[in-house]
């Protein structure tokens, strides 16, 4: 997590997510990206774990020494409800796993869709499913940059530390140039017109 550069716009995450072959891939890439989760959580995704009706995903928690609780509960939107039911239909998904494909061959997709959109490496690294969640946190840390953002970013996260979390706000370097030169002249633009 120390590469600054290992995430993707929005805007570029979108391309990646568009240049997949299948709604298959096109579904695993825009879930790991609506939901910020891991790519072992989304394996680990049920039919039954979805409610449809208050568009939720009951995922499962990894990396955590303490599974307090085991699940969390991450709200989507209604074009994520509306994608994961047409992927059911289409390829006959009536329970069980929601994505029946290794964790292997879920990054060859995710490099190979990359190849495509144009975005082969994101930062110093092949562009990878993780990379999704980094985007997911630096995303929603840019449009919620609050406390109350980064708790919300930490439940959705699965994160037993805030410091955790916290850790995305690096990501927003690229925002803080700006903000750092606009805040610096209106600061110092004072002292040179006195000179």
């Amino acid at each position: 997590m120390s590469d600054l550069r290992g995430y993707m716009t929005p805007e570029e995450c979108m391309r990646v997510i568009n240049a997949t072959k299948s709604l298959r891939d096109k579904t695993i890439l825009w879930l790991l990206f609506a939901t910020g989760c891991r790519l072992g959580e989304l394996l680990l995704l049920r039919v039954e774990d979805i409610d449809f009706e208050n568009k939720i995903l009951y995922m499962v928690t990894l990396k955590r020494k303490k599974r307090k609780p085991p699940e969390r509960i991450v709200l989507v939107d209604a074009s994520t409800i509306a994608l994961i039911r047409e992927f059911m239909d289409v390829y006959g998904i009536k329970n069980d796993v929601l994505i029946r494909l290794s964790a292997r061959r879920i990054r060859e997709i995710t490099l190979e869709a990359g190849q495509r959109a144009g975005i082969p490496r994101v930062g110093k690294k092949q562009t990878h499913p993780h990379h999704f969640r980094h985007s997911h946190c630096v995303a929603w840390v840019k449009r919620h940059p609050t406390i109350e953002g980064l708790k919300q970013l930490q439940e959705r996260l699965g994160h037993a530390s805030f410091a955790t979390t916290a850790f995305y706000l690096k990501f927003s370097y690229d925002d803080q140039k700006s903000e750092v030169e606009s805040t610096l002249s209106e600061m110092l633009s004072p002292v040179t017109s006195d000179q």
